[in-house]
């Protein structure tokens, strides 16, 4: 397979496929989105009446105001940073963006699982973490493969 075949199968043309680490961002993206509804509308803080009986249950976002929504718009933030680097990485010579989105999405992971334990944001956040991550090593082995592919092409001959 030369270079040229290589190069099209990963990057379709315009109205084909997607190319899947577009897709995992592009879901990454959502569940961000996702983590922000739910800290405004999923009630899982239960609340305190005084009275016995069933407690009510109030989202995040009714139980600490306003303020939680900046640590719910982290996954969202950071997964559109990753988005814009990984297509920058992949238009120009941008060597930088690729240790750039494995920093930001391993972060965002990392973060998740502490969160996990310690915020009730965590677990919520940890989709758009392996989704990130998953979409940075695809990136990361189709330019290890586009790099292996332009190597053994063979060169024209100069007239």
């Amino acid at each position: 397979m030369d270079a040229r075949q290589f190069n099209e199968r990963e990057q379709p043309a315009p109205g084909r496929h997607r190319w899947v680490g577009d897709v995992c961002t592009g879901w990454a993206v959502a569940s961000g989105v996702a983590v922000i509804v739910l800290a405004l509308v999923l009630p899982i803080v239960s609340g305190d009446t005084g009275q016995a009986g069933n407690q009510p249950d109030y989202s995040l976002y009714q139980a600490n105001g306003p303020l939680v929504l900046l640590p719910a718009a982290s996954p969202l933030l950071v997964a559109l940073l990753v988005g814009v680097l990984l297509h920058a990485g992949r238009r120009g010579d941008r060597r930088w963006a690729l240790p750039v989105a494995w920093a930001l999405s391993g972060t965002l992971l990392c973060a998740a699982v502490v969160g996990f334990v310690t915020f009730l944001i965590g677990i919520f956040a940890m989709p758009t973490g392996i989704l990130l991550v998953a979409a940075t090593h695809l990136a990361q082995t189709t330019k290890t493969r586009r790099a292996a592919a332009h190597r053994t092409a063979p060169n024209p001959p100069t007239a």
